[in-house]
């Protein structure tokens, strides 16, 4: 893992807040935190989220807000793929590193990923598989993907780039139409089957190495 700050670290702060209803939600989260990376069960990890959620206004700035519920998310992503996918010997997960997608005269240039499945190569990531991490995905964060997935397949095509989220803020039909762009799109809710169909497409990629 990468995160300089991680859900932990955000859970940390409001434990040691000088505010006593921060101080409370710090250690209800804590809770419900000890829950999810011990079950990673998505209704046990949605739970954690709406805790979050629910107390947004007593949590704080939105920024600090935003990016926990982000990380927590890629965390979770990170978790499954450690734990549920068979990943071959000479690859590893990673969160929050940057992938390489340009090596020239140019220089070497990379760009952040949530989640990579691959191999490091100096400061970054050569990735198998790339996956992009979406509480919310609206018109915005999927055009976003769109450009970091492109870029990425345009220095090697052979990469599979995935893209999961949890509640859905775009038209479907935008959405169908990134379909022919992105190898998966899946949606986390607490029926995992798409959770599962997300298992199954990651490790159907990576059989190759295996």
């Amino acid at each position: 893992m990468a995160r300089l700050k991680k859900p932990v670290d955000y859970i940390a702060e409001l434990q040691s807040s000088s505010d006593r209803n921060k101080r409370r939600i710090g250690e209800q989260l804590k809770m419900a935190y000890a829950t999810w990376t011990k079950t990673l069960k998505t209704e046990d990890f949605l739970k954690f989220l709406e805790l979050i959620q629910r107390n947004k206004e007593k949590i704080g700035a939105a920024q600090f807000f935003g990016k926990f519920r982000a990380f927590s998310f890629e965390e979770y992503v990170y978790h499954v793929l450690k734990t549920r996918v068979r990943i071959p010997k000479s690859l590893n997960v990673f969160w929050g590193r940057r992938c390489k997608v340009s090596a020239g005269k140019n220089g070497v240039y990379g760009i952040e990923a949530d989640i990579a499945i691959g191999v490091e190569d100096n400061a970054f990531i050569k990735p198998e598989i790339v996956v992009d991490a979406k509480v919310e995905l609206d018109a915005s964060r999927l055009k976003t993907a769109l450009a970091s997935f492109m870029l990425v397949k345009a220095y090697n095509r052979k990469t599979r780039c995935f893209l999961v989220y949890i509640k859905r803020e775009v038209d479907a039909a935008l959405l169908k139409l990134a379909r022919k762009w992105i190898d998966g799109i899946f949606e986390f809710n607490a029926e995992e089957k798409e959770v599962k169909k997300f298992i199954v497409a990651v490790q159907e990629a990576l059989l190759q190495k295996l």
